[in-house]
């Protein structure tokens, strides 16, 4: 194979990543069809971390204001800071006491095809949904129940985006509150997962000499996350959910069609 293509395979799957996992059709389902269909090979789980940590970035880059805010008056944005916390704990213990049946049994293209169907649904149940409930008007309970949404999300076909919007606006949180709280809740989760993975990427990059693979990967999925979340933003809060959930329907269908 020669040293281009193995470099456009990167490229592939940074794009991959940068484009599936803001939006709510499932980035870890999305590698599953990929590797697949389409032979692309994902080096370890540790490598779908180190994309995520890209679309993180983008995450940091289209929410910096808002971050900026958190941090210049972390009083006042305290009672954000706790629910955010409360409703990591869910996908946290989930993850950690399930990680092998989740990583192993649930990543068969039939599962990967009906829990795509899944959000598919939700996303179009909730297509119209606008609360009236801002960050200042959440409950504790509201945290909750984002927060098992987001476990759930750890079966892949399920989008943590999709399922922690879905849950956001089912709780009656306004749109613009939903989105923000939903890519917010990555950051911790995201954090989290790079911190325990990085000597993994670490020994990759530097005693593997993967380094120039994991580059253009991660400029590839940093540059589509940012254009994709804004995308998303702007579905959202038009109410045009309408078009990812067929999408999702779509390619479940495609899948289970031709696995």
């Amino acid at each position: 194979m020669s040293e281009i293509f193995i470099y456009l395979q990167y490229i592939a799957l940074g794009l991959i990543q940068g484009l599936t996992e803001p939006l709510p059709i499932s980035s870890s389902g999305h590698l599953v069809i990929a590797q697949h269909f389409w032979g692309l090979h994902v080096p370890d789980l540790h490598f779908e971390v180190f994309l995520n940590g890209a679309s993180l970035v983008a995450v940091f880059i289209v929410y910096r204001r808002d971050i900026w805010d958190i941090v210049k008056d972390l009083r006042a944005s305290a009672k954000f800071i706790f629910h955010l916390v409360i409703a990591t704990l869910p996908a946290v213990v989930i993850g950690g006491l399930f990680a092998g049946f989740i990583g192993g049994k649930l990543t068969t293209l039939t599962t990967v095809a009906v829990a795509l169907i899944i959000t598919g649904i939700a996303l179009w149940l909730v297509r119209k949904l606008s609360g009236e409930k801002s960050e200042r008007d959440m409950k504790l309970k509201d945290a909750l129940i984002i927060g098992f949404a987001q476990a759930i999300a750890l079966a892949p076909g399920i989008s943590r985006s999709g399922a922690t919007v879905v849950a956001a606006l089912g709780v009656g949180l306004n749109r613009e509150t939903a989105l923000k709280f939903s890519f917010f809740m990555s950051i911790p989760v995201g954090i989290a997962a790079l911190a325990l993975k990085l000597p993994e990427i670490y020994s990759a990059v530097t005693v593997g000499g993967m380094w120039g693979l994991y580059t253009v990967s991660f400029i590839a999925a940093l540059l589509s996350s940012y254009f994709v979340i804004k995308l998303f933003i702007n579905l959202v809060l038009e109410g045009k959910l309408i078009y990812l959930s067929a999408y999702c329907i779509t390619v479940a269908t495609l899948v289970l069609l031709f696995k």
